[in-house]
């Protein structure tokens, strides 16, 4: 799994604000693993990268209501390249 952390001054009422807040950073701008996301259920998200890969997107806390994590699983791997 790859991991993305970051810390707001603001808390976070539940962990949908912190999905709904690293998708909006998603259109900000260009993150090492910018998804096209195209499914979304509150804490749970699902998106494809440039090469195709499809990637499950878990949105949690991080210890406390101030810290966050974004765990990313790869659901399905473009092995060829075509698409």
């Amino acid at each position: 799994m790859i991991y993305y952390y970051w810390t707001t001054e603001e808390y976070h009422n539940d962990n949908s604000v912190t999905m709904s807040e690293y998708i909006e950073m998603q259109e900000d701008f260009t993150y090492h693993q910018h998804l096209t996301i195209d499914y979304i259920d509150g804490t749970y998200a699902e998106g494809i990268d440039c090469k195709g890969n499809r990637w499950g997107v878990h949105a949690s806390g991080n210890g406390d209501c101030f810290n966050h994590k974004i765990e990313f699983d790869l659901l399905n791997k473009i092995t060829d390249g075509n698409f």
